[in-house]
């Protein structure tokens, strides 16, 4: 799930579209396997799927999760235009916690 894929109807009722999925069908005529291949965007994918290849509950949480770091600063999962530090979204956020930047109430 990504920000680019969650469409507003005119009573602002959220709408999410593009699963990312491709499926790769039988090239020969008798053949009847066919593959589903998950297809994401750098940033939004869960770290734990890009090692095992296998969805979870915990990769929809993951991207959501992104989606909501990039909902509250503005900022896009990754920012090649944006210093070392500050590229990856998640770690900038990770980097600002180790700061204590954030205040409780």
């Amino acid at each position: 799930m990504k920000s680019s894929n969650i469409l507003l109807t005119e009573n602002f009722r959220a709408k999410v579209v593009d699963f990312g999925f491709s499926r790769v069908g039988p090239t020969e005529t008798n053949a009847t396997h066919v593959m589903t291949k998950v297809k994401g965007t750098a940033g939004y994918l869960d770290p734990e799927y890009l090692k095992t290849f296998r969805l979870t509950e915990k990769s929809d949480v993951y991207s959501f999760g992104i989606l909501l770091i990039e909902i509250i600063t503005g900022r896009r999962p990754i920012d090649e235009k944006k210093d070392m530090k500050e590229k990856v979204a998640l770690r900038w956020v990770s980097s600002l916690r180790e700061l204590n930047v954030y205040t409780y109430r």
